[in-house]
């Protein structure tokens, strides 16, 4: 007896580094807020390589959040390709093709309508900076160009749909590293989006206020807590790593509880971010108990038998060792923003200048928050994985068709 071979190392391998691409854009995504940098160019889209172009055209140590904010661009753009070719990857390779093409055919469409939306939206950009021009130089006659270009950005959306469905539908058949394959097609949209409410919420900023901007830093969470858990699904789970059944009935759904308040307290963390709201202020604290309680009652069940210090020790032990650092991080970070003396006493909280130490805490604050919500995603998935048993050689199309392919159950 053969057991099938995990995924195939492309895939895995295209899956971490997005996941190690993504922290990256994070990282830069929480300087650019921490700075008030997201609005340091207005103008929107831009290309990739604009830094590497126009760089010498601005004083970039004087203008560091200008700086920060084309860096943040320019590492979105490499997480869409690499989330591009992890969903191509992942829905092309291994046994019975036939069975994946229509989401493949998806993907690919939606990859090539997404381009053409993508250049339309340069078009309107360098449209309105010429209208902005002609207007100052007193000429009325050039038309406003599009906010939305309507017709690729519905193909746009269809074909987002198209992969949705897919991916959804791939779940309810018994392909091998159908888990796999499906978060990366969701992935996929999700970066797409996060990308356009990024650019959105810079362009319509003075319509729509900082509310865009909260959307932005929420969902940004929860498509990294997402990719974490496509590493862990591309791999087969060894007997001694999965959970008895009785131990996962314990742990289950406090595992779960745990995801969703961690969630709900980012929630409150990004409106204080944005904003001062004191609602927003108490709530975030409040469920910051929430956590650490559910955290230490999973901890507690998952410790009190081997089982669960065997399969979840590790997982859980970094996950509590967050928790310290985080509080601490908050603290400073609450004090560095709503505490001050002397001249800077007299200002809103939300003016007040950001100091290099203020904005590393701020930063660092909100990375490990993230870290913790997609710790706590990842150790749901493994409470709740089932390894599927293994399969022969006969019972296969062929040995070269399973070399590169696990089954994945949940």
């Amino acid at each position: 007896m053969n057991s099938i071979r995990p995924i195939a190392w492309p895939v895995r391998s295209l899956a971490l580094l997005t996941v190690l691409a993504t922290v990256v854009l994070l990282t830069l995504g929480a300087l650019t807020t921490s700075f008030r940098a997201g609005m340091a160019d207005p103008v929107w889209p831009t290309e990739p390589w604009f830094l590497v172009v126009n760089g010498h055209k601005y004083n970039l140590e004087q203008h560091r959040g200008f700086l920060l904010e084309h860096t943040h661009r320019a590492a979105g753009f490499s997480v869409g390709i690499l989330a591009s070719l992890l969903a191509v990857s992942a829905w092309s390779a291994g046994p019975n093709i036939n069975s994946r093409l229509f989401g493949l055919v998806s993907i690919v469409a939606l990859l090539a309508v997404y381009g053409g939306f993508h250049r339309e939206m340069h078009v309107a950009s360098d449209g309105r900076i010429a209208r902005q021009i002609a207007l100052q130089e007193g000429r009325i006659d050039v038309p406003q160009p599009e906010v939305f270009p309507l017709e690729s950005g519905i193909a746009t959306a269809v074909c987002a749909a198209l992969v949705l469905l897919a991916s959804g539908a791939h779940l309810a058949t018994n392909q091998p590293g159908k888990w796999v394959r499906a978060l990366a097609g969701i992935l996929l949209v999700c970066v797409m989006l996060q990308g356009l409410l990024g650019g959105y919420r810079v362009y319509l900023d003075q319509l729509l206020g900082p509310e865009l901007s909260q959307v932005h830093g929420t969902f940004a969470q929860v498509v990294f807590a997402t990719m974490c858990c496509v590493p862990v699904l591309a791999a087969v789970p060894s007997p001694e790593r999965q959970l008895p059944e009785c131990e996962r009935s314990r742990l289950g759904w406090l595992s779960l509880a745990l995801v969703a308040a961690v969630f709900v307290q980012l929630v409150w963390g990004v409106i204080v971010r944005h904003t001062a709201s004191p609602l927003a202020q108490r709530l975030h604290m409040l469920t910051a108990f929430a956590v650490v309680g559910i955290g230490v009652w999973l901890a507690a069940r998952a410790f009190s038998s081997p089982a669960g210090r065997r399969v979840l020790g590790f997982n859980i032990g970094h996950l509590l060792l967050m928790f310290v650092f985080q509080l601490v991080l908050g603290v400073e970070a609450y004090l560095g923003k709503f505490a001050a003396f002397g001249p800077q006493g007299d200002v809103s909280p939300m003016a007040r200048r950001v100091t290099e130490e203020a904005g590393v805490i701020r930063t660092l604050h909100v990375l490990i928050g993230t870290a913790i919500l997609a710790s706590s995603v990842v150790l749901a998935v493994r409470v709740w994985r089932r390894a599927a048993p293994n399969r022969s050689i006969s019972e296969s199309h062929s040995l070269e068709r399973i070399d590169e392919y696990e089954t994945v159950a949940v």
